[in-house]
């Protein structure tokens, strides 16, 4: 539906660098990126707030590269809501039905049967000042819908709720995309809320993106330190792909390349890298296949929720893990505390190669 082929931009002293995306007819697409990734300029050159110096925007196969923003039929919602603080809700959602010159019983129509949709018809005579965040977002939400956009743009949407109205909202925004199937092009730096709504995402680092493709590609398979590092990944371990195949891994001793995807092929200096998942404490069980096994000391640890955060030192390397406090640290002999030895095991399995630089 969406088409960027190389498109390339500069504003001051940050620039977009050769983007290229191709987004399906009903497709929900998360950017993730830090702060400062270039996302919202990314956002707003769709919606023609920035022109591309290069490259094209295509539409259903029309170019709208140099298209006027109120001609590419977009509904966009900002991370402040921008709701007009002095109409009411209902002239909020109807704005765009007045600009298009409607009849009056039919905007009354598609604002009553927008606000029933997202639950907050009640709210119609309210003025934003008396409107809750969550309140806020369905109304700034309905009002880029009320005039059925072919695509809806989302600026970090969610950033500016506390997490239990966020979750909610996270879930709103799910079933919009199933009731309507609409299109979404979604912005965001939070790892829990891409995974949650993205079909497909795309990773974006100083003006570039680095990394697409599903969630689950690329939390197994991350291509950089930087995406592993996005993706919750915190042990990289130093190793050495050697002449006879082997990769030795510091504090952990030789392993074939085949246990590691991507498999190496040229003799050199990598980092290996893991999930908490693969980390195993206190007795290691019998019959798992393991890369290392052995005696490590806890050098911090702290209690949350539910999880217990460990800081292990090997003797060559540090391992830092969070492990469920009912199913991992059960299984000790006695209550852990910071000095402690305790045996732990990593399974080749939750292995995975990045290169050294």
């Amino acid at each position: 539906m969406l088409r960027l082929d190389d498109i390339s931009l500069q504003i001051g002293g940050f620039s977009l660098q050769s983007i290229n995306l191709h987004i399906r007819q009903g497709e929900y697409r998360v950017i993730l990126g830090p702060t400062g990734a270039g996302k919202t300029v990314l956002l707003e050159t769709i919606a023609g707030l920035n022109r591309p110096q290069q490259g094209t925007i295509s539409l259903a196969g029309k170019n709208i590269s140099a298209t006027a923003p109120e001609k590419r039929h977009f509904g966009m919602v900002y991370q402040d809501y921008a709701l007009f603080p002095h109409l009411s809700v209902f002239h909020n959602i109807a704005f765009s039905l007045h600009i298009q010159k409607l009849r009056k019983k039919i905007i009354r129509q598609k604002v009553d049967r927008m606000a029933e949709f997202f639950r907050i018809s009640h709210l119609l005579k309210r003025l934003p000042r008396d409107l809750s965040g969550g309140e806020c977002q369905r109304v700034a939400l309905a009002r880029a819908l009320v005039a059925e956009p072919a695509m809806l743009l989302l600026d970090e949407p969610l950033s500016a709720l506390d997490r239990l109205t966020r979750d909610r909202l996270q879930a709103e925004l799910q079933r919009v995309h199933r009731q309507l199937g609409i299109t979404v092009f979604h912005i965001t730096h939070d790892l829990d809320e891409a995974f949650f709504l993205a079909e497909r995402m795309a990773v974006m680092r100083e003006g570039r993106i680095v990394q697409q493709g599903t969630p689950r590609e690329i939390a197994r398979r991350p291509k950089t330190g930087f995406v592993a590092k996005l993706m919750g990944l915190r042990n990289f371990l130093p190793a050495r792909l050697t002449t006879e195949g082997m990769i030795e891994v510091r504090g952990m001793g030789r392993l074939s390349r085949d246990f590691l995807r991507p498999a190496p092929k040229q003799v050199g200096d990598y980092l290996v890298t893991f999930p908490d998942q693969a980390v195993e404490i206190g007795s290691v069980q019998t019959g798992k296949v393991y890369c290392w096994q052995g005696m490590a000391r806890i050098a911090e640890m702290r209690r949350g929720r539910g999880r217990v955060d460990f800081k292990l030192a090997l003797p060559d390397n540090t391992i830092i893990f969070t492990a469920c406090s009912q199913r991992e640290t059960d299984r000790f002999p006695c209550s852990p505390v910071p000095g402690m030895e305790i045996e732990i095991g990593i399974m080749k399995k939750g292995l995975h190669l990045l290169a050294a630089k």
